[in-house]
């Protein structure tokens, strides 16, 4: 986890995740908003996190450090949007309702100004910003642009698999089944449950048989 508690040294560290041009414009949010703000470690379950002042404790942003500079942005303001939603709505509004919607827009907007994104993500961002959903990932169109962007593109997805084929997941072992639109409907072997699972989900390892 790397802390940082000035804007100069915000702005180094951020230069090394972030777009020309943006690292300013999030180092000005941290510390106009008085955020305790991570680059932590890879996480199986979520690209970055909110927390609410509690305990004593500001605002408190983490994002994976994982992440190219694109989806290392999207993610940051994402949960600049939270934090914005909060300070004028507290918990009396859905997380990803139609306030947060409106801070994500009133946020990400400048960054079209402040810096020439590669025209497949302004694309993808724009219709994104017309319904921004809960997760860039869960946004198939968005999600496979950032993809692109990616030092590791080459990784096995569940939709490179054939259904049967049995693949490792956040440390289970599934069966996938049929298709749903984005999903596939794959079964837990242990369990026994079925779960639907993003195509564009990365396996655990390489590791992969059929039936």
């Amino acid at each position: 986890m790397t802390k940082f508690n000035k804007k100069e040294e915000y702005c180094q560290v951020l230069s090394r995740f972030l777009p020309v041009g943006t690292v300013e414009y999030v180092a000005d949010l941290i510390l106009n908003y008085g955020t305790h703000f991570r680059i932590s470690k890879k996480r199986k379950t979520k690209l970055g996190d909110y927390r609410s002042p509690r305990n004593g404790k500001g605002h408190c942003i983490s994002v994976n450090g994982d992440l190219n500079e694109y989806a290392f942005l999207i993610t940051s303001i994402h949960e600049f949007a939270h934090l914005t939603t909060f300070n004028k709505f507290g918990h009396k509004v859905a997380p990803h309702g139609l306030q947060w919607k409106h801070e994500f827009k009133l946020l990400f907007n400048p960054i079209f100004e402040l810096t020439e994104l590669p025209e497949d993500v302004t694309l993808a961002m724009t219709n994104y910003l017309k319904n921004a959903k809960a997760s860039s990932c869960t946004d198939d169109k968005l999600s496979r642009v950032l993809k692109l962007y990616d030092k590791n593109n080459n990784a096995l997805l569940v939709e490179h698999l054939k259904i049967g084929d049995k693949f490792k997941l956040k440390g289970k072992t599934f069966v996938k089944g049929k298709k749903l639109r984005k999903y596939y409907l794959c079964q837990d072997l242990n369990s026994g449950r079925d779960y639907r699972v993003l195509g564009l989900a990365e396996l655990d390892s390489t590791h992969q048989e059929s039936k």
